[in-house]
């Protein structure tokens, strides 16, 4: 589910009038102009707090690859990418976990020239397991319908709906957020995602970043276990550096805090419930913009 929503409401930054080359993506959720992403993040032990004992490590790969995309009227376009994440959860007591997520989000952008106003919507179908075997309970979907106001050159506000369905779970959330852009500065605070950048030189940002983490996944597990589902937040200091018109190249690294794990059984009663302490994490992103 924080999968889906960090991705989606994030969308509030890229979509706006704004230049999007001008903002910022430190967390790599691939918004911006279009193009091929690849992220790789490392997170350290996280240890558990409650009753349990032991801890686990983590390891992510994501990747955005657009497929189509075409003009629809003035100003309008409609697009499709397709989205790929494998998480790998190493628990010290010899437990591995390989855990899938495929998506395809559709959407539409609406940017008239003569218009200050903007507006977006997109469905995001995918499928979140460990592909051990594949039942309805792997299916999981969301979607997002935006209106933005351009106020000044400088300012965007922009509010709407986020609607996410995973795991026999549902959930409707407000969408409501701004980009500030006073010179080299850069303010987004489209919530659950916040960042603070400063462009030091046409090539090089660096910026501050606060954003949620993990996933959920349906399981097909002997000991009964059906969902799993890992939480918490990631604070963040990134370098991004274009190193040419289309490639770009950021590292990040910051604490993974405030986590939670937890497994279900088939009935989808909690079976364990953790809370993890802090850990450290790093991650290195590549993407190639149209």
């Amino acid at each position: 589910m924080l999968k889906h929503l960090r991705t989606s409401l994030v969308l509030l930054g890229c979509t706006s009038s704004l230049s999007a080359a001008e903002l910022i993506d430190p967390a790599a959720f691939g918004f911006g102009r279009p193009g091929y992403m690849v992220d790789t993040t490392w997170v350290g032990s996280q240890d558990f707090e409650g009753n349990l004992t032991g801890s686990f490590d983590t390891f992510e790969l994501r990747t955005i690859i657009p497929v189509w995309s075409t003009k629809v009227g003035e100003g309008g376009r409609l697009s499709m990418s397709l989205g790929y994440n494998w998480t790998q959860l190493e628990f010290a007591a010899g437990a591995r976990y390989d855990l899938y997520t495929l998506e395809a989000q559709i959407g539409y952008f609406w940017n008239s020239p003569t218009s200050d106003w903007w507006g977006l919507g997109f469905v995001t179908p995918g499928l979140a397991s460990d592909f051990n075997g594949l039942s309805g309970d792997d299916f999981q979907i969301s979607a997002l319908g935006l209106i933005g106001y351009e106020f000044t050159e400088t300012f965007t506000l922009a509010g709407g709906v986020f609607a996410n369905y995973a795991n026999q779970d549902g959930m409707v959330l407000p969408a409501l957020g701004f980009i500030w852009q006073p010179g080299a500065w850069t303010v987004q605070v489209t919530p659950p995602f916040m960042v603070v950048g400063y462009t030091l030189t046409d090539d090089v940002t660096v910026s501050l970043s606060l954003y949620p983490s993990g996933g959920s996944w349906d399981l097909d597990d002997p000991n009964q276990q059906n969902t799993l589902k890992v939480s918490g937040w990631q604070s963040a200091a990134s370098v991004i550096w274009k190193a040419t018109d289309k490639l770009t190249v950021s590292v990040r690294a910051g604490m993974n805090f405030g986590g939670e794990l937890e497994f279900r059984d088939n009935a989808e009663r909690v079976i364990v419930d953790e809370n993890l302490d802090p850990a450290p994490f790093g991650a290195l992103n590549v993407r190639w913009e149209f």
